[in-house]
This record gives C-alpha cells, sequence and structure tokens, in this order.
C-alpha cells in the first residue's frame, strides 16, 4: 500500500477557495462595473453595478456580445483592441459609448488586463468608470467652444489674442480686415508692427497694468495702421487670460471708430472754419442764451458797440440796446421759444460804450441741442449811414414838400395872372384892331398908299399880339382845367382843306411846296375850332423851321378806330436829345437870346 501526504495541496486548495471568494466578494461588491470578456468580445461574467448600469439582468448580458451593446462606432474600435489583445499588444484605457437595455445611451472609460491560460491569453478583465456626464460636459464645452470659436472668427468687431510679449496667437476675419493682412503674416507677429508709437505706448502701460493685477475697463484708443498703410482707429478693451492662476496672455475686442475719428476731424476743422468766419467776418456776428446774455461776439460786433470782447460777453443786451429795440429783442426771443418761424430781419437801434447811437439789420435763429432751444445766434449789417442817409432823405423830402407846394402857389398865382393880363390885355387890343380895320378900308376916311401900308404893318402885329394872348390864354385855362370844349360831329377832310387854305400865304411868302397826302377820312365827335388850332399850329412850326424852297407833307388815313395825321418838312429838325421837351410850354430848342427864329414856345405846348 502506497501512501501520499496531500496536506500542501488541501492548504492550498483551501487558499485558493478563499482568495476566490475574496475576488468573487471584491469583483461583486465594487462600486465600479467589473466584467470578462473572451476574444470574440461574449461576455463570460459582470458584476451587479455593470448589470445595473446596462438595465439588464445577469441571464441578458451572460453570453450576449458586446456588439449588442455598443454603438457601431465603438464596436469597430473594440474589435481592433480584442485583435491587439489576441496579440498580446495591451494599450491604455479606452471610452466607448454603450447602449443601455431602454436605449439610453452611456459612456464608459474602460481599462482591460489580460486573461491567460498558462502563456495562452484568452481573454480579458475590465474595469469601467461610467463617465457619461464628463463626456457630456465634455461635448458642452466642445460645442460651447465652437460657438466661440463661430462668435469670434464672425464677430463683426475685430479681436484676437496675445501672450504677455504682446505677440498675437489668434486673430479673427473682422481683424484680419482692419490690418489688411493674410492670418500667416499676422499670427506671431508682434502688436508693434501694427500700431503707431503713440498707440503702442498706450496699448502697452494698460498691458503692464493688467498684467500686474490693476482692473482697466475704459477702452483704450488706438490708431491702426494697415498692411498698406492705411490708418484706422479702434477702441479697444482687453482682458486678462489665465490658465488657473498663471497670467498667459490677453483677450481684446475692438470697436472700428475710424468713422468716428475722422467726423471728429472733420467737426474740428468745420468749427474751426466757423471760428475763424466768426471772428473774421465783415458783418457782426454774436450769441445769446435765453436769458439775453451775451456768449460770445465777433470783432466786427466788438467794432459796431466800439467795446472789447470781455466788456460785453457775459453782459445783458438791455447794456446795448434802446427800450424800444429792447422790446423788439424780448418779442423775437419769445417767438423763436414758441419755434415760430421768422426770415425777415429786424432793425435794433444800438447805444455803443461812448454813448454814440448806431444802427444794424439783425437776422437771427435759435440754437439747440437736440430739440431744445438754447439761444439765439445773430448775424447782423451795419446800416448806421444808410439810417442816417434815409433821414436825410426824409428832411430833404419834407422840404421839396414845402418848396413844391410854394412852387405851386406860386404857379397858381402866375396862371391867375396870366389869365387876368391876357383879359386885360386882350380887350383893348380887340378895339384898337377894329379901329385900325376902320382905318385901313376907308371907312373913317381916305387914307394914301404910305398910311395904308402901316396899318396893314399894325394889323399884323395886333394879329400875332391877339394870337399869342389867346394862346397865354389857352395855356392858363389848360393848367387850370378850364379850357371849355365845344364837341359836335366834325369833318377832318374839311378842317384840313381849309387849314391848308388859311397857310398856303405864309408858304408862298417862303417858296415852301405843301405836299398833300390825304385819304377819305370819317367824321368824328370833337371840336372843330380846336382841331383846326392844333393842325394851324404844327403847320406854322413846320414853315417857321422849313427854309426856302422847302417841303412840307401832310398825311392823313383812317387807322382802324383811329385817324392817324402826321405833318413833316424839310426843315433843320429837332435833335434827338430835345424830343421830350418840344411840348412844354415856353421851351424852344434853341433857347439862346440870338436865336434865328421866334416865337414864345406855346403852339407845340398847346
Amino acid at each position: 500500500m502506497v501512501t501520499k501526504d496531500i496536506s500542501e495541496m488541501k492548504k492550498l486548495e483551501i487558499s485558493l477557495k478563499d482568495l476566490e471568494a475574496k475576488y468573487r466578494d471584491l469583483f461583486e461588491n465594487a462600486q465600479d462595473p467589473m466584467y470578462t470578456l473572451d476574444l470574440t468580445g461574449t461576455f463570460l461574467a459582470m458584476n451587479n453595478v455593470g448589470i445595473d448600469a446596462l438595465g439588464v439582468t445577469k441571464d441578458e448580458i451572460i453570453g450576449s456580445n458586446l456588439s449588442e451593446w455598443l454603438t457601431p462606432e465603438s464596436m469597430e474600435i473594440a474589435r481592433k483592441r480584442l485583435k491587439e489583445y489576441s496579440k498580446g499588444i495591451h494599450k491604455g484605457p479606452m471610452v466607448y459609448e454603450m447602449v443601455r437595455k431602454d436605449g439610453g445611451h452611456i459612456w464608459v472609460e474602460v481599462k482591460n488586463r489580460f486573461i491567460r491560460d498558462g502563456e495562452r491569453i484568452t481573454g480579458t478583465h475590465g474595469i469601467a468608470r461610467d463617465v457619461t456626464e464628463q463626456k457630456r460636459l465634455e461635448q458642452e464645452l466642445k460645442e460651447s467652444e465652437a460657438k466661440y470659436r463661430d462668435l469670434f472668427e464672425n464677430a463683426d468687431d475685430p479681436m484676437y489674442t496675445i501672450d504677455t510679449q504682446g505677440f498675437i496667437k489668434t486673430i479673427n476675419k473682422a481683424g484680419l480686415e482692419i490690418l489688411g493682412g493674410m492670418e500667416e503674416n499676422v499670427i506671431g507677429s508682434h502688436i508693434s508692427r501694427w500700431l503707431t508709437p503713440e498707440s503702442m505706448k498706450s496699448s502697452q502701460a494698460v498691458l503692464e497694468k493688467q498684467i500686474s493685477g490693476e482692473t482697466w475697463d475704459s477702452p483704450v484708443l488706438i490708431e491702426v495702421v494697415g498692411s498698406d498703410g492705411t490708418h484706422k482707429w479702434g477702441e479697444a478693451r482687453t482682458r486678462i487670460l489665465k490658465e488657473g492662476s498663471i497670467i498667459t496672455g490677453i483677450h481684446g475686442v475692438v470697436r472700428d471708430i475710424t468713422e468716428k475719428i475722422r467726423l471728429e476731424h472733420q467737426l474740428k476743422e468745420s468749427e474751426a472754419k466757423y471760428r475763424d468766419l466768426f471772428e473774421n467776418a465783415d458783418d457782426p456776428m454774436y450769441t445769446i442764451d435765453m436769458n439775453g446774455i451775451f456768449q460770445s461776439i465777433n470783432n466786427s460786433g466788438c467794432k459796431i458797440l466800439e467795446a472789447r470782447k470781455e466788456e460785453i460777453i457775459g453782459t445783458h443786451i438791455v447794456n446795448w440796446l434802446t427800450p424800444e429795440s429792447l422790446e423788439l429783442a424780448k418779442q423775437r426771443i419769445k417767438k423763436h421759444l414758441s419755434s415760430v418761424s421768422i426770415e425777415e430781419p429786424v432793425i435794433y437801434e444800438l447805444v455803443c460804450k461812448n454813448g454814440e447811437h448806431r444802427w444794424a439789420e439783425i437776422r437771427t435763429r435759435p440754437i439747440k441741442e437736440g430739440n431744445r432751444i438754447t439761444g439765439i445766434h445773430g448775424i447782423g449789417r451795419d446800416i448806421t449811414e444808410k439810417i442816417k442817409l434815409e433821414q436825410k432823405l426824409k428832411d430833404y423830402r419834407v422840404k421839396l414838400e414845402r418848396s413844391y407846394e410854394e412852387l405851386l402857389e406860386a404857379d397858381t398865382v402866375k396862371t391867375e395872372f396870366i389869365s387876368n393880363i391876357t383879359h386885360e390885355l386882350l380887350t383893348p387890343l380887340t378895339s384898337i384892331r377894329g379901329f385900325v380895320e376902320l382905318l385901313d378900308d376907308g371907312t373913317m376916311g381916305k387914307v394914301n398908299a404910305e398910311q395904308k401900308k402901316s396899318l396893314e404893318i399894325i394889323l399884323r402885329n395886333s394879329d400875332r399880339l391877339i394870337k399869342l394872348i389867346k394862346e397865354l390864354l389857352d395855356t392858363s385855362n389848360l393848367e387850370s382845367n378850364k379850357l371849355g370844349l365845344q364837341f359836335g360831329i366834325v369833318s377832318l377832310n374839311s378842317i384840313l382843306s381849309k387849314t391848308i387854305q388859311d397857310i398856303h400865304p405864309q408858304a408862298n411868302d417862303k417858296q415852301i411846296t405843301i405836299i398833300k397826302d390825304i385819304q377819305q377820312l370819317p367824321e368824328i365827335w370833337g371840336d372843330e375850332e380846336r382841331l383846326v388850332q392844333v393842325i394851324m399850329n404844327l403847320l406854322t412850326n413846320a414853315i417857321k423851321f422849313t427854309p426856302n424852297n422847302g417841303k412840307i407833307t401832310i398825311k392823313a388815313k383812317e387807322d382802324i378806330e383811329h385817324v392817324k395825321i402826321s405833318i413833316s418838312d424839310t426843315g433843320i429838325g429837332i435833335p434827338a436829345d430835345k424830343l421830350n421837351s418840344i411840348f412844354e410850354r415856353f421851351y424852344q430848342v434853341d433857347g439862346s437870346a440870338k436865336r434865328k427864329y421866334g416865337g414864345a414856345g406855346l403852339g407845340l405846348s398847346i
């Protein structure tokens, strides 16, 4: 009989069972999912935490394959890993997306170790950690970063990051656009390349303050020089970038204010031009507030008031206007306050510093801040000389009116005198002519040839004198509107024939030929005696100024509703500059004492 001591083996079996029991207890009660797989991916074991995580029973999971619980993407990764395991290749932890029984997805991070049977690898033992929350946070982080990247890249304002030394790390499209450079030329470049020295200095100062921990919320005005040399302006706001407690750089956002700066420059230039125009304008210019206090006044305004600027600015208009003009100014201010449109200027009487009074024609407009009227702007024109001249003209007008009235009175007296004297002269002269005519025709006794010749001279001169007196009387009556007219039906052909016949003796004395071109004319309504007088005066005037052997042409024709009579001669004519005066009473073209032709100058006037 052969016996073998197996006490050691029993001890080992007992130890192995104890170890397996401890492992089983550790496996089943671990806080993380634990499992075993063969190299085909079939589950050989899974603890309760793993079963609960997948929402299955032990019977449902044991014997099932990984492909039933992994998404296609994760299964593809798992297959590659199992092949590597079969070759003894071991890599670090992996993350898989698993599908629960209820369809929900969870993420697990798996760490595996080989299961060996001797030298042969038969499977893997894995410990999983639920990283679903971590993956969710990572996904949210990715989405957030994507949103930030999209916001960063597509922001209207330039955005950038620089390190603590001032080198550009990132920049968006708007930033590249304002710099006018390609990304590869900008990234890694120093900001000093893109800023003017003044802007670099101010930016560096802010950068140093922020790095030192000082809070800086105000924007920094920077002048950017693009790659093409173009200058643009921006307002940069920056904040510190940190990794933990370590400052790694600066993030900046720039608001492009180039147009604003350009407009500000234009505004400054415009204000400078306005100030130059205001100060050097020939016309007085000023501004007052709504209380009537001078806020500004130009040199011309000071000149008209005979005062310095410091003596005017800050004072009230009451110091420089007469009471009447002050009232006008107050009314003007009220109209502006009530938004009444005022186009017409107003004339103010000014009281200068030296007490002298001057006048100005002022145009005003309201000064507004938004919709609120804050003052009045005035532009004036010194019209002192004009006012003085107008006053002189008024004085002259008064004197002229007085003189005119005196002349009218004198003319009335003269007219009455002429009327009276002509009547006084005409009566005895008519008697004298009557007696001379009786002597001439022998009624009062026989006269010899010499006496008859003398009597005829007396008769001719009497007729001339009577004609002159009658013309004077007619002139007087015309001026006093006392000339009587006797209207009736008149034959113009008869008047013209009779007048030409009566004037023939005078024409024959100078061998003047009278040419007639007279149509058959209609009868008219008129004063026959006065018409004869007018035509006779014209013919007499023509004979007087026509030399011997000359010609006088008389034309008469019907002209629509009128009759046109014209008398022309081959006489000396009338100078063009005298034509407007020949119908004035007592006017003579040759008014000298030695004139060749006589006459009183009344014929054409009548």
